[in-house]
C-alpha cells in the first residue's frame, strides 16, 4: 500500500514567536478544514480549576474585544462556516470546515477569540449558567456518568481523573481571575499549533497568522503532571434508572508505545464489532446486554483498556465474569489466525478510510506534531500493523490484564443492587 502521489507530505512551518502551522494540501478537495489546537486540557487543572479549560473553550465564542459573540456567529455564517471546539484531556481545540476562498475569515475569528477575547462579567456569568447544565446533563446519562467514576477511581487524585466539563462545585466556585491566569499562561503562540488540510492559499495562511500574532510575545508556563498510577477499585451508586452501567477498566499503554497498535487490535477483538467475542458471548449468545463494547485510549503518560456493558443487576456479576473470561483467554492463546487478521484489517480500514476526510487529516496532523513532532506515513502505519504477532499479543495482554490493574464502576437501579463483595468475589478468580 502506498501513499497517493497526488497527496504531499504536510509541511510544518514554525513562526518566529514560536506558533506553529502545519498544512497538508490536497488539491482535489474543494474546502479546507481548519483547526487550531491549543496544548492545554484538563490535565493542566487541579481540584480547584477542575474544567477549567472546557469553561474557556465556551466563553471565547462570547466575544472579543472588536467583535460581539453575534459578530461572531454572523461573520461566521455569511460565509458558510460552523466555527466548533471540544476540549479533552490533554489538548483544547478550534476548528470549522470552510470553503477554500473563505479560510482567512474563519482564521481571523479564531485567532481574535483566542487571543483577544472580551470575558464580559455578564457572559462569564451567562456561560457559567450553561455549563453547569451541561454537567447536569451528563450526571442524568447514566453511560458517561459511570465511565467518569471510572476513571475517576482508577486514576485517583490525578488531573486525568477528573471530569473534563469540571463539577458544579468547581464550575460554581470559577473566578474570572483565574481564567485570565490560566489563558496568559497557556493561550501562547508556542502552545499553539494551527492545522489545515485540503485546498488553501498557505502563503496567506501564514501572512495573516503572523499579521494577527506578531505582538503576543508571551510564552506558555506549564507544570509537569505527576506520573500515572493506576489504582485499583470497585465503585458501586444507586441511582434511578432501569438499567445496570458497567464499565470495567485496566492498564493501557502510552500514545509513545508502538504496542498501542497492538492494543488496538485486541480491543477490536474483544468488543469492537458484531463479530467481536464480547459482542457475541454477551449479546448474541446469552442475550444479556443490548449494548457491550471495548474501548481503549492513549495519552502522554498512560492509557486505559476498558469495556462497557449495559444490563440487569442480576446478570452484572455474570458480565463481569464474561468480560473477563475472554481476557484471560487472550492472555493464555491470544487471537485466532483469522481473528487475528480480520482485526488487522479493521484497525487498517478505519485509520485509511478517515484519511479521505480533511477534518481527520488536519487533526491527526496535529496531533502528529504535538505528540512525535514527525508525520506518519501510510506505508509506515500498515507495516506497524502488519507486524502485530499472535506472540505480541499474548505478551501484551499479560502485562496488562493483570489484576493488580483491574477497576471496576456500576451505576444501577437500587433494587437488586449487588454489593462490593459479590464483584470482588468475582475478580479474585482471575
Amino acid at each position: 500500500m502506498s501513499t497517493s502521489p497526488k497527496n504531499k507530505q504536510p509541511k510544518k512551518i514554525l513562526l518566529d514567536n514560536g506558533l506553529t502551522i502545519v498544512a497538508e494540501e490536497i488539491p482535489t478537495a474543494l474546502s479546507c478544514t481548519l483547526s487550531i489546537w491549543v496544548n492545554a486540557g484538563s490535565i493542566d487543572e487541579d481540584v480547584s480549576n477542575n474544567g477549567i479549560s472546557h469553561f474557556i473553550e465556551h466563553i471565547l465564542f462570547k466575544g472579543t474585544k472588536t467583535r460581539s459573540a453575534l459578530d461572531i456567529a454572523e461573520q461566521s455564517e455569511n460565509v458558510g462556516a460552523n466555527l466548533n471546539a471540544f476540549t479533552d484531556r490533554e489538548h483544547t481545540c478550534y476548528h470549522t470546515r470552510i470553503l477554500s476562498e473563505h479560510v482567512s475569515v474563519a482564521l481571523e475569528l479564531f485567532l481574535d477569540m483566542l487571543l483577544n477575547p472580551k470575558l464580559n462579567e455578564n457572559d462569564f456569568e451567562l456561560e457559567r449558567q450553561v455549563i453547569l447544565e451541561e454537567v447536569k446533563m451528563y450526571e442524568d446519562t447514566p453511560e458517561d456518568l459511570a465511565q467518569d467514576f471510572l476513571y475517576e477511581i482508577i486514576w485517583k487524585d490525578h488531573p486525568l481523573g477528573k471530569p473534563i466539563t469540571g463539577t458544579i462545585k468547581s464550575i460554581a466556585s470559577l473566578k474570572k481571575e483565574l481564567v485570565m491566569k490560566y489563558l496568559n499562561s497557556l493561550y501562547t503562540p508556542d502552545n499553539i499549533v494551527i492545522s489545515v488540510a485540503g485546498k488553501f492559499n498557505l502563503d496567506e495562511i501564514i501572512k495573516q497568522t503572523e499579521k494577527f500574532t506578531s505582538h503576543v510575545k508571551r510564552q506558555k508556563k506549564k507544570d509537569e503532571p505527576p506520573p500515572l498510577i493506576i489504582t485499583p477499585d470497585i465503585f458501586i451508586k444507586a441511582k434511578e434508572i432501569e438499567q445496570s452501567h458497567l464499565c470495567f477498566a485496566t492498564k493501557g499503554v502510552s500514545v509513545f508505545e508502538e504496542d498501542r497498535y497492538v492494543l488496538a487490535v485486541i480491543d477490536i477483538a474483544v468488543g469492537g464489532g458484531m463479530s467481536s467475542r464480547l459482542f457475541q458471548e454477551i449479546r448474541e449468545k446469552r442475550g444479556l446486554a443490548y449494548s457491550v463494547s471495548s474501548n481503549y485510549q492513549t495519552n502522554r503518560l498512560g492509557g486505559l483498556f476498558s469495556v462497557y456493558a449495559a444490563t440487569t443487576n442480576k446478570d452484572s456479576s455474570l458480565v463481569t465474569d464474561l468480560i473477563l473470561k475472554e481476557l484471560k483467554a487472550i492472555k493464555k492463546n491470544g487471537l485466532k489466525p483469522d481473528e487475528l487478521e480480520r482485526s488487522k484489517m479493521q484497525l487498517k480500514t478505519s485509520l485509511f478510510l478517515e484519511l479521505e476526510s480533511t477534518q481527520i487529516r488536519a487533526f491527526r496532523n496535529a496531533l502528529y506534531l504535538l505528540y512525535y513532532n514527525k508525520f506518519f506515513t501510510i506505508d509506515e502505519i500498515n507495516d506497524s500493523v502488519q507486524s502485530i504477532t499472535n506472540e505480541r499479543v499474548i505478551k501484551l495482554a499479560n502485562e496488562l490484564f493483570d489484576s493488580q490493574y483491574f477497576a471496576l464502576t456500576l451505576l444501577a437501579p437500587k433494587s437488586g443492587l449487588p454489593n462490593r463483595q459479590q464483584l470482588e468475589d468475582v475478580i479474585k478468580k482471575y
